[in-house]
């Protein structure tokens, strides 16, 4: 890792894994219909005040989409081990993030998701998708998608909190049952 990252568009570059894990979302979405699987994973909660939305939603743009387009021009390092370890981790989360969309694609939408992954952690899609970045800053040895994905872990919180007061809104006593046993991560945060 270099303090000052060479940056340049070429083919052996991050953008691959995003394609992969977007690939894999397409399909998954087609499989389990997109007018009420899609649909539902996409809907964003109500927010509490106008601090929180701008929260949620900034901290989605820069972390979803920056991350997209700075991979575009991160290059890979094929000949190293940072590229293997960082695969491996990425592969890992992909793996979890998958289970957890058919976790979540199965439940009917009139209950919480409280299956699979979903006994582990509260919001496992959220969490995997940092572990999968953090495979990416592993295998392009950038400093900087490293450093995205901890401040992420921190400007995530206000959005999963809307998430959960919306659950709450929609399911009552069983998500509270839920919450109480189940932590927020993998780890009680």
């Amino acid at each position: 890792m270099s303090i000052i990252p060479e940056l340049h568009i070429g083919w052996w570059n991050g953008w691959w894994y995003p394609v992969i894990f977007g690939l894999i979302n397409l399909s998954l979405m087609a499989a389990y219909g997109p007018r009420i699987f899609g649909k539902r994973l996409i809907r964003l909660p109500p927010f509490a005040s106008r601090k929180e939305r701008i929260l949620s939603m900034g901290s989605m743009l820069l972390f979803a989409r920056g991350m997209m387009i700075y991979s575009i021009f991160v290059t890979l390092k094929w000949t190293t081990a940072w590229f293997y370890v960082g695969s491996s981790v990425f592969l890992l989360g992909l793996i979890i993030h998958t289970v957890a969309m058919v976790n979540f694609a199965k439940t009917p939408p009139d209950h919480p998701v409280v299956n699979g992954v979903y006994r582990f952690s509260r919001h496992p899609m959220q969490l995997v998708s940092i572990v999968m970045w953090i495979g990416v800053g592993i295998a392009t040895a950038s400093w900087v998608i490293l450093v995205a994905c901890g401040v992420q872990l921190f400007l995530s919180r206000p959005f999963l909190i809307a998430q959960e007061r919306s659950c709450l809104e929609s399911y009552g006593d069983e998500y509270l049952k839920y919450m109480t046993n189940v932590p927020r991560y993998f780890v009680i945060l």
